[in-house]
Protein backbone atom coordinates (compact mmCIF):
# COMPACT_ATOMS: atom_id res chain seq x y z
CA UNK A 1 0.00 0.00 0.00
CA UNK A 2 1.37 3.46 -0.94
CA UNK A 3 0.00 6.52 -0.16
CA UNK A 4 0.85 10.10 -0.02
CA UNK A 5 -0.65 13.00 2.46
CA UNK A 6 0.88 16.74 2.73
CA UNK A 7 -0.04 17.56 6.33
CA UNK A 8 0.54 21.51 6.20
CA UNK A 9 -2.27 21.14 3.14
CA UNK A 10 -4.35 23.89 4.48
CA UNK A 11 -7.12 26.38 3.33
CA UNK A 12 -4.64 29.37 3.76
CA UNK A 13 -2.87 32.45 0.90
CA UNK A 14 -0.51 30.87 -1.13
CA UNK A 15 0.71 31.57 -4.80
CA UNK A 16 -1.59 31.25 -7.55
CA UNK A 17 -2.06 27.75 -7.88
CA UNK A 18 -0.92 27.41 -11.77
CA UNK A 19 2.56 28.69 -10.21
CA UNK A 20 3.49 26.96 -7.50
CA UNK A 21 1.39 23.22 -8.28
CA UNK A 22 1.16 20.87 -11.36
CA UNK A 23 -1.97 20.72 -13.57
CA UNK A 24 -3.07 17.87 -15.02
CA UNK A 25 -5.76 16.85 -18.12
CA UNK A 26 -7.47 13.83 -16.60
CA UNK A 27 -10.11 12.02 -19.25
CA UNK A 28 -12.93 10.62 -17.78
CA UNK A 29 -15.26 8.69 -19.96
CA UNK A 30 -19.23 9.77 -19.14
CA UNK A 31 -21.93 7.30 -18.65
CA UNK A 32 -25.86 7.86 -18.10
CA UNK A 33 -24.77 7.71 -14.44
CA UNK A 34 -22.52 10.61 -14.32
CA UNK A 35 -24.23 12.98 -16.73
CA UNK A 36 -27.16 13.86 -14.64
CA UNK A 37 -24.90 14.84 -11.75
CA UNK A 38 -23.12 16.74 -13.83
CA UNK A 39 -25.96 18.92 -15.32
CA UNK A 40 -27.19 19.42 -11.52
CA UNK A 41 -23.88 20.65 -10.62
CA UNK A 42 -22.86 18.38 -8.16
CA UNK A 43 -19.69 17.52 -6.48
CA UNK A 44 -16.84 14.99 -6.89
CA UNK A 45 -14.61 14.39 -4.19
CA UNK A 46 -12.26 11.93 -5.93
CA UNK A 47 -10.59 10.64 -9.16
CA UNK A 48 -10.24 6.87 -9.80
CA UNK A 49 -7.45 6.51 -12.76
CA UNK A 50 -4.66 3.76 -13.29
CA UNK A 51 -2.35 7.33 -14.31
CA UNK A 52 -2.46 9.31 -10.57
CA UNK A 53 0.67 7.54 -9.09
CA UNK A 54 2.24 10.40 -10.61
CA UNK A 55 0.31 13.22 -8.71
CA UNK A 56 1.08 14.38 -5.70
CA UNK A 57 -0.98 16.36 -3.09
CA UNK A 58 -1.33 19.78 -3.40
CA UNK A 59 -1.39 19.42 -7.43
CA UNK A 60 -4.71 19.94 -9.30
CA UNK A 61 -6.87 17.93 -11.80
CA UNK A 62 -8.53 19.19 -14.46
CA UNK A 63 -11.41 16.37 -15.55
CA UNK A 64 -12.19 16.44 -19.09
CA UNK A 65 -14.28 14.56 -21.83
CA UNK A 66 -14.18 14.27 -25.31
CA UNK A 67 -17.86 14.19 -26.95
CA UNK A 68 -17.92 14.08 -30.89
CA UNK A 69 -14.82 14.84 -31.18
CA UNK A 70 -15.28 18.43 -28.94
CA UNK A 71 -12.80 18.78 -25.94
CA UNK A 72 -15.72 19.49 -22.40
CA UNK A 73 -13.76 20.58 -19.25
CA UNK A 74 -16.37 19.20 -16.46
CA UNK A 75 -14.41 19.80 -13.24
CA UNK A 76 -11.23 20.50 -11.12
CA UNK A 77 -9.94 18.48 -8.18
CA UNK A 78 -7.61 19.83 -5.87
CA UNK A 79 -5.45 16.99 -4.06
CA UNK A 80 -4.97 16.53 -0.64
CA UNK A 81 -4.27 12.52 -0.47
CA UNK A 82 -3.05 9.67 -2.99
CA UNK A 83 -3.90 6.68 -2.40
CA UNK A 84 -3.78 2.77 -4.25
CA UNK A 85 -5.47 1.58 -1.48
CA UNK A 86 -9.60 1.16 -2.27
CA UNK A 87 -10.56 0.90 1.28
CA UNK A 88 -8.27 3.57 2.77
CA UNK A 89 -9.82 6.28 -0.32
CA UNK A 90 -13.42 5.09 1.11
CA UNK A 91 -13.09 6.21 4.32
CA UNK A 92 -10.92 8.87 3.75
CA UNK A 93 -13.67 10.42 0.66
CA UNK A 94 -16.02 12.81 2.53
CA UNK A 95 -18.97 13.23 1.40
CA UNK A 96 -19.46 9.30 0.75
CA UNK A 97 -20.20 9.06 -3.34
CA UNK A 98 -23.29 6.67 -4.39
CA UNK A 99 -21.57 5.00 -6.95
CA UNK A 100 -17.42 3.88 -6.39
CA UNK A 101 -15.57 3.43 -9.28
CA UNK A 102 -12.82 0.88 -8.82
CA UNK A 103 -8.96 1.77 -10.07
CA UNK A 104 -5.14 1.42 -9.00
CA UNK A 105 -5.04 4.63 -7.60
CA UNK A 106 -7.05 7.48 -6.32
CA UNK A 107 -6.76 11.22 -5.88
CA UNK A 108 -8.90 12.57 -3.34
CA UNK A 109 -9.98 16.05 -2.79
CA UNK A 110 -9.03 18.79 -0.12
CA UNK A 111 -12.65 18.54 1.68
CA UNK A 112 -12.61 22.45 1.65
CA UNK A 113 -11.74 22.36 -2.10
CA UNK A 114 -14.77 20.40 -3.63
CA UNK A 115 -16.62 22.61 -6.30
CA UNK A 116 -19.43 21.86 -7.93
CA UNK A 117 -19.38 20.24 -11.59
CA UNK A 118 -20.50 21.68 -14.91
CA UNK A 119 -20.16 20.81 -19.05
CA UNK A 120 -17.94 23.53 -20.45
CA UNK A 121 -17.33 23.20 -24.19
CA UNK A 122 -12.99 24.00 -24.53
CA UNK A 123 -12.75 23.02 -28.04
CA UNK A 124 -11.82 27.08 -28.72
CA UNK A 125 -8.78 26.99 -26.41
CA UNK A 126 -7.63 23.17 -27.24
CA UNK A 127 -5.11 24.25 -30.09
CA UNK A 128 -3.58 26.82 -27.71
CA UNK A 129 -3.00 24.04 -25.02
CA UNK A 130 0.68 22.79 -24.30
CA UNK A 131 1.96 20.23 -22.33
CA UNK A 132 5.01 19.28 -20.76
CA UNK A 133 5.63 16.12 -22.21
CA UNK A 134 8.76 14.85 -24.64
CA UNK A 135 6.60 12.73 -26.70
CA UNK A 136 3.98 15.78 -27.94
CA UNK A 137 3.53 19.22 -26.15
CA UNK A 138 0.16 20.18 -27.90
CA UNK A 139 -2.89 18.32 -29.14
CA UNK A 140 -2.91 17.32 -32.34
CA UNK A 141 -6.33 18.91 -34.00
CA UNK A 142 -7.55 17.72 -37.63
CA UNK A 143 -10.64 20.51 -38.94
CA UNK A 144 -11.97 21.45 -35.79
CA UNK A 145 -11.73 17.71 -33.96
CA UNK A 146 -10.27 16.10 -31.52
CA UNK A 147 -9.12 12.09 -31.38
CA UNK A 148 -10.07 11.48 -27.95
CA UNK A 149 -6.65 8.87 -27.71
CA UNK A 150 -4.57 12.03 -27.05
CA UNK A 151 -5.94 12.94 -23.45
CA UNK A 152 -6.94 9.51 -22.62
CA UNK A 153 -3.32 9.29 -20.53
CA UNK A 154 -2.76 12.08 -17.79
CA UNK A 155 -1.39 15.14 -19.36
CA UNK A 156 0.49 17.83 -17.75
CA UNK A 157 -0.16 21.66 -18.19
CA UNK A 158 2.32 23.84 -18.94
CA UNK A 159 2.11 27.74 -16.55
CA UNK A 160 -0.22 29.47 -19.58
CA UNK A 161 -2.06 26.82 -19.93
CA UNK A 162 -2.87 26.21 -16.14
CA UNK A 163 -3.78 29.20 -16.03
CA UNK A 164 -5.94 29.42 -19.40
CA UNK A 165 -8.21 26.41 -17.62
CA UNK A 166 -8.59 28.27 -14.62
CA UNK A 167 -9.89 31.41 -16.39
CA UNK A 168 -12.42 29.35 -18.21
CA UNK A 169 -13.60 27.54 -15.36
CA UNK A 170 -14.10 30.79 -13.25
CA UNK A 171 -15.39 32.66 -16.01
CA UNK A 172 -19.10 34.03 -14.88
CA UNK A 173 -20.23 33.02 -18.48
CA UNK A 174 -19.77 29.46 -17.67
CA UNK A 175 -20.30 29.55 -14.03
CA UNK A 176 -24.55 29.62 -13.31
CA UNK A 177 -25.38 32.15 -10.06
CA UNK A 178 -26.83 28.33 -8.27
CA UNK A 179 -22.49 27.98 -8.05
CA UNK A 180 -21.55 31.52 -7.57
CA UNK A 181 -23.95 31.65 -4.47
CA UNK A 182 -22.04 27.77 -3.50
CA UNK A 183 -18.28 29.43 -4.17
CA UNK A 184 -19.56 32.44 -2.07
CA UNK A 185 -21.32 30.33 1.11
CA UNK A 186 -18.06 28.14 0.98
CA UNK A 187 -15.79 31.47 1.71
CA UNK A 188 -17.45 32.00 5.02
CA UNK A 189 -14.61 35.39 6.15
CA UNK A 190 -11.97 34.10 4.30
CA UNK A 191 -11.01 36.80 1.95
CA UNK A 192 -9.06 40.03 0.60
CA UNK A 193 -10.02 43.38 -1.91
CA UNK A 194 -14.08 43.38 -2.25
CA UNK A 195 -14.71 41.58 -5.92
CA UNK A 196 -10.91 41.13 -7.29
CA UNK A 197 -10.57 37.58 -8.82
CA UNK A 198 -7.97 35.63 -7.43
CA UNK A 199 -6.97 32.37 -7.90
CA UNK A 200 -6.87 29.88 -3.97
CA UNK A 201 -7.62 26.57 -3.23
CA UNK A 202 -10.84 27.09 -3.59
CA UNK A 203 -10.89 30.37 -6.09
CA UNK A 204 -13.53 33.14 -5.37
CA UNK A 205 -13.78 37.00 -5.97
CA UNK A 206 -12.35 37.98 -2.81
CA UNK A 207 -13.94 39.28 0.08
CA UNK A 208 -12.11 41.83 2.43
CA UNK A 209 -10.65 40.09 5.54
CA UNK A 210 -10.26 43.34 7.45
CA UNK A 211 -13.74 44.35 6.57
CA UNK A 212 -15.30 41.38 8.47
CA UNK A 213 -13.15 42.22 11.20
CA UNK A 214 -14.04 45.94 11.90
CA UNK A 215 -17.61 44.76 11.18
CA UNK A 216 -17.18 42.45 14.23
CA UNK A 217 -15.34 44.55 16.36
CA UNK A 218 -17.65 47.51 15.90
CA UNK A 219 -20.55 45.15 16.74
CA UNK A 220 -18.90 43.99 19.57
CA UNK A 221 -18.52 47.71 20.74
CA UNK A 222 -22.57 48.68 20.15
CA UNK A 223 -23.32 44.93 22.27
CA UNK A 224 -20.97 44.76 25.40
CA UNK A 225 -18.45 43.23 23.60
CA UNK A 226 -20.90 40.21 22.20
CA UNK A 227 -21.37 38.41 18.78
CA UNK A 228 -24.86 36.81 18.43
CA UNK A 229 -26.93 36.36 15.18
CA UNK A 230 -28.60 39.57 13.85
CA UNK A 231 -31.62 37.18 12.84
CA UNK A 232 -32.35 35.07 15.36
CA UNK A 233 -29.88 36.16 18.18
CA UNK A 234 -28.14 33.18 18.83
CA UNK A 235 -24.97 33.20 20.86
CA UNK A 236 -22.23 30.63 20.03
CA UNK A 237 -20.45 31.78 23.46
CA UNK A 238 -23.53 31.30 25.36
CA UNK A 239 -25.01 28.34 23.52
CA UNK A 240 -20.84 26.23 23.09
CA UNK A 241 -18.23 28.72 24.69
CA UNK A 242 -17.11 29.20 22.05
CA UNK A 243 -15.95 32.98 19.99
CA UNK A 244 -17.99 32.64 16.51
CA UNK A 245 -19.96 34.18 14.30
CA UNK A 246 -20.31 34.23 10.22
CA UNK A 247 -19.70 37.34 8.34
CA UNK A 248 -23.18 37.54 5.57
CA UNK A 249 -22.28 39.80 2.43
CA UNK A 250 -25.23 42.09 1.62
CA UNK A 251 -23.66 42.97 -1.97
CA UNK A 252 -23.48 39.35 -3.61
CA UNK A 253 -20.46 38.51 -4.94
CA UNK A 254 -21.75 38.26 -8.74
CA UNK A 255 -23.18 42.04 -8.67
CA UNK A 256 -19.80 43.43 -7.85
CA UNK A 257 -17.83 44.88 -10.79
CA UNK A 258 -14.08 44.74 -10.47
CA UNK A 259 -12.81 46.01 -7.38
CA UNK A 260 -15.28 47.35 -5.21
CA UNK A 261 -15.19 49.18 -1.94
CA UNK A 262 -17.01 48.49 0.86
CA UNK A 263 -18.59 49.47 4.55
CA UNK A 264 -18.89 47.45 7.80
CA UNK A 265 -22.71 48.22 7.13
CA UNK A 266 -22.53 45.36 3.73
CA UNK A 267 -22.03 42.67 6.71
CA UNK A 268 -24.48 41.23 8.41
CA UNK A 269 -23.10 39.12 11.50
CA UNK A 270 -25.47 35.36 11.51
CA UNK A 271 -25.60 32.03 12.48
CA UNK A 272 -24.63 29.55 10.33
CA UNK A 273 -28.39 27.80 10.41
CA UNK A 274 -29.63 31.81 9.00
CA UNK A 275 -26.68 32.18 7.01
CA UNK A 276 -27.76 28.99 4.97
CA UNK A 277 -31.05 29.75 5.10
CA UNK A 278 -30.42 33.23 3.48
CA UNK A 279 -28.74 31.36 0.61
CA UNK A 280 -30.69 28.27 0.03
CA UNK A 281 -32.43 30.61 -2.67
CA UNK A 282 -31.18 32.63 -5.57
CA UNK A 283 -30.47 35.55 -4.98
CA UNK A 284 -30.10 35.32 -1.35
CA UNK A 285 -33.01 36.30 1.00
CA UNK A 286 -32.93 40.14 2.15
CA UNK A 287 -31.77 40.49 6.09
CA UNK A 288 -35.32 41.97 6.63
CA UNK A 289 -37.57 38.96 4.59
CA UNK A 290 -35.47 36.75 6.96
CA UNK A 291 -36.21 38.40 10.27
CA UNK A 292 -40.02 38.58 8.90
CA UNK A 293 -40.42 34.81 8.43
CA UNK A 294 -38.34 34.33 11.45
CA UNK A 295 -40.74 36.50 13.42
CA UNK A 296 -43.85 35.10 11.62
CA UNK A 297 -43.05 31.26 12.23
CA UNK A 298 -42.37 32.04 16.01
CA UNK A 299 -46.00 34.13 15.87
CA UNK A 300 -47.79 30.81 14.46
CA UNK A 301 -46.17 28.57 16.97
CA UNK A 302 -47.45 30.66 20.09
CA UNK A 303 -50.69 30.57 18.32
CA UNK A 304 -50.75 27.11 18.02
CA UNK A 305 -49.64 26.75 21.46
CA UNK A 306 -52.39 28.77 22.94
CA UNK A 307 -54.80 26.67 20.89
Amino acid sequence: MTWHYHPDDEVVDHEPDYLSVKHYLLYWKIDPIIRPEIAQHKTTSYAASNYLKRVKPGDVLWIVTVHRYRLYLLGRLKVEFVVDDTSIAQELVEPQPEEWYEADWYAISNKYAIEPMREINITHIADKLRFNSRVSEMLDIHEGKIDVQQVRTLRQLDVNSAQMMDDVWYNEAYTPQSVQDFLELSEDDMAYSEGKTVVRTVKQRQRSRQLVKDAKAQFRQQHEGRLFCEVCGFDYEVAYGVDYIEAHHTEPLSSLNDETENTTEAVVLLCANCHRVVHSRTPPYPIDELKSMLKNKDENNHDNHNT
